[in-house]
């Protein structure tokens, strides 16, 4: 895979419908702006980055399949290395991963950069960057970001200059960063989000700003092979400004993802989870 390109798939193997969606209001005017998502093997714990700098912690209520409503239990601003708040240019965080010693990593759009944090109260550790991480447009960096099974690190920029050129998946392992080949590009999608599911494929969630709306597009890539597909393609409007995503497998055997939209700190627009079913 090294130099493939991951081509895009017309045929839809699988579809990802949805199983419920919830709008959550919040009376703090920090919250807002969720951009990274990661929830635990039962779906009901979870924990949401805001692209300022904050992390949420909470559960989902549900009744049977449905997300009918939110606890959040704790809100708390993110550190820098120097053990102070993020604030300013150095505050966009956008990507959120776990490993397996309950550490957190963390991508920031601009910057360019990935954080390590042994926990989430922690300070961090600089990862090296790679110069391709300087030259990202402004505003279009690391927002997609996952863990791999061996605990390695799979991130994407936002944008890669032109709709015909494929986005790079820049792997981090062994203490140096490398690329695991690149991601086609389908039409003026941009990549937002990303996480590795429990049956092994990376689901990548995309975004297209059309004027006055979204839409929202979810993939799903075989790393192994190279191979991807398309889930879902949503209307304009049909979701919220998706940005955040998280797959879990339920008690029947089914993969689901939630995502999460990121209202921008703007009124008219809303915080929204919306829960997929993936079904081939």
């Amino acid at each position: 895979m090294a130099a493939a390109c991951l081509a895009a798939k017309p045929a839809l193997a699988a579809e990802a419908r949805v199983a419920s969606r919830y709008v959550w209001q919040s009376d703090d005017p920090r919250i807002g702006g969720l951009s990274g998502l990661e929830v635990d093997a039962e779906g009901v714990g979870f924990v949401a980055l805001i692209d300022r700098g904050r992390i949420l912690e909470g559960r989902f209520l549900r009744l049977g399949d449905r997300i009918t409503g939110l606890d959040v239990s704790t809100a708390f601003d993110l550190l820098g290395p120097d053990g102070t708040p993020l604030e300013d240019e150095d505050d966009d965080s956008e990507g959120l991963a776990f490993d397996s010693d309950g550490g957190v990593y963390v991508s920031f759009e601009g910057p360019a950069r990935v954080w390590h944090y042994d926990g989430l109260l922690a300070t961090p550790t600089e990862i090296a960057l790679t110069r391709e991480f300087a030259q990202m447009q402004q505003n279009a960096g690391l927002e997609a970001l996952a863990a791999l099974e061996d605990g390695s690190l799979v991130t994407m920029p936002e944008r890669t200059g032109r709709q015909d050129r494929p986005f790079p998946l820049y792997h981090y392992a062994g203490d140096r960063w490398g690329t695991l080949g690149d991601l086609a590009r389908v039409g003026p999608f941009l990549a937002v989000g990303a996480d590795l599911g429990p049956d092994g494929y990376l689901y990548v969630l995309e975004r297209d700003f059309v004027g006055i709306g979204f839409r929202s597009q979810i993939r799903r890539v075989d790393l192994s092979s190279g191979a991807n597909e398309t889930l879902l393609t949503s209307a304009r409007w049909e979701f919220d400004n998706l940005e955040g995503i998280s797959a879990w497998r339920d008690a029947q055997g089914r993969i689901r993802l939630i995502a999460v939209s990121d209202k921008n700190f703007i009124g008219f627009q809303k915080t929204e989870f919306v829960e997929f079913i993936v079904s081939d």
